[in-house]
């Protein structure tokens, strides 16, 4: 599912709000949820999982196409980790 195809969806469950305004809301809980971890927080959303920034050390990494080490500096990288009643329906153990 993509973004339009998901402000369809929550426009079709709740047709008493127009499409620009559903459309503003998906916008701006995927803002909110980019301010927070560009600043280092933490978002939960409970029910449905949490995303938040993990640091990764600086190192060799190798290349599995042509088999090259690669020297890869520190970065961070985004986290998801499923919310229990998520990981009970899509059945992740």
């Amino acid at each position: 599912m993509n973004k339009s195809e998901l402000i369809n969806e929550l426009n079709n469950l709740h047709p008493k709000l127009r499409k620009p305004d559903t459309k503003k809301i998906v916008d701006d809980l995927f803002q909110y949820i980019k301010d927070n971890l560009a600043t280092g927080k933490r978002v939960e959303i409970r029910g449905f999982g949490s995303f938040c920034l993990k640091h990764r050390k600086a190192g060799v990494v190798g290349n599995p196409r042509h088999g090259v080490a690669v020297e890869k500096g520190e970065r961070h990288v985004i986290y998801f980790k499923a919310g229990k009643q998520l990981a009970k329906r899509a059945d992740f153990k």
